[in-house]
């Protein structure tokens, strides 16, 4: 067999697992396909589009207003139900239940069902398992322990921009939150036009902006943002913020310079290279393993690309409202918010206006993956056969694969 013209249907790949000197298991190195323009395909994996609050399987859940989404190590998708105040999860097999909140609005620490929430934004996953909330309405900073206990972390819930300990500093409405790597906080407070960070000591302070809201690039507090929706921490140091109202992609430099990565104050729809791109109210934000950021373009119902040498492209979306599956640019939203990616590269959507959370993965693909000598089916003296290996991906993250002799 060779590869020559090879065309795999589901029977084919039955046939191809029948034969035990076929079959070549997966192993820990096999990278997945990229996630293209090309390869994108959108899948619904829980919400059924009506508004609603209701735990279940898949599309029997629904939501109200979802914007916030972080992934666990184990696929675990989490939740944050702005307008049900409350913290979801949906496990790898589309199970959606509620981690936290009572569901009535208000402003509560405690266990789990008993704490309240008052229109939960931004949402993160740190390393220790504990979720971090941006709670805008309440202005506080909470964090849920993996058992669902539900604390504040900073904010006495007064509006302001006071810095100080984290129990008196003000927040005027606190939107994105990411965590780096030596467990601070940070914290983009569209209301202020800032971004702020908690220590982990417990000291809140302004990184970036001036309080005005504006567009200037610049160190610390001399730059301007305009309604900064959320906010990306990087291994480097560096902060990547979606600057709705500026219609563009920021960065923040370790020593708190402001520089501009994509898009530019007047709305718009293009790719391109940096600048040149634009935005229309941009407002969910993550980044790959591999540097690449993700932008959930609200108003342009688009997921956009952004690599690392700051070119912009359409991953998915037609621009207008709509919510079918399909084809990356066949596929509709309605107002998407919250973006994050998993550990294998696909990307998960809050599409807030059509209360459903989505998927965009590489499609079913054939993709190549190296020689290497695997010796015929119950032949353990003779020499291993250089095979070819190949394989398949489906949009639920299942790899086929198999192996064949190469042709002399």
């Amino acid at each position: 067999m060779t590869l020559s013209g090879l065309s795999l249907s589901p029977i084919v790949m039955t046939v191809l697992f029948a034969v035990p000197s076929l079959f070549w298991p997966a192993s820990s190195s096999m990278e997945p396909p990229p996630l293209t323009p090309a390869s994108a395909h959108v899948t619904t994996i829980a919400g059924n589009g009506q508004r609603g609050h209701a735990d279940g399987q898949g599309e029997l859940a629904q939501f109200n207003w979802p914007t916030g989404v972080a992934i666990g190590a184990d696929w675990t998708v989490y939740v944050a139900d702005y307008a049900n105040h409350l913290i979801r999860k949906i496990s790898p097999d589309g199970l959606v239940t509620t981690v936290a909140g009572s569901g009535e609005r208000g402003w509560l620490d405690g266990p789990g069902a008993d704490a309240r929430f008052n229109g939960p934004d931004g949402i993160v996953l740190a390393p220790s398992g504990a979720l971090y909330v941006a709670d805008a309405d309440n202005r506080r900073i909470r964090k849920v322990a993996p058992d669902g206990t539900v604390t504040t972390v900073a904010g006495s819930g007064r509006p302001g921009m006071l810095d100080g300990p984290a129990m008196m500093a003000q927040f005027l409405y606190p939107t994105g939150i990411a965590v780096d790597q030596a467990g601070a906080l940070y914290i983009a407070d569209r209301g202020a036009h800032t971004i702020r960070k908690i220590t982990p000591t417990g000291m809140v302070s302004t990184v970036a902006g001036s309080g005005r809201p504006g567009y200037t690039d610049g160190m610390g507090p001399a730059a301007q943002f305009h309604d900064p929706m959320t906010v990306v921490a990087e291994p480097s140091g560096r902060l990547f913020v979606a600057d709705s109202g500026s219609h563009a992609i920021r960065m923040i430099t370790p020593d708190g310079r402001v520089s501009t990565v994509a898009g530019a104050p007047s709305a718009g729809a293009a790719d391109g290279a940096g600048t040149v791109a634009r935005f229309n109210w941009p407002t969910g934000l993550t980044r790959d393993a591999s540097g690449n950021l993700y932008v959930a373009d609200s108003n342009n119902a688009f997921i956009r690309k952004i690599s690392p040498d700051g070119r912009v492209t359409t991953l998915a979306g037609t621009g207008h409202a709509g919510s079918d599956d399909g084809p990356g640019a066949a596929a509709g939203f309605h107002f998407p918010t919250g973006v994050a990616v998993d550990r294998q590269g696909d990307v998960y959507v809050a599409d807030s206006a059509n209360n459903m959370i989505r998927r965009i993965s590489p499609g079913l693909r054939l993709f190549t993956l190296h020689a290497l000598p695997v010796r015929q089916a119950g032949d353990r003296q003779g020499p291993a056969l250089p095979r070819f290996a190949f394989g398949l991906r489906d949009n639920n993250r299942t790899y086929y694969t198999a192996s064949s002799p190469l042709a002399p």
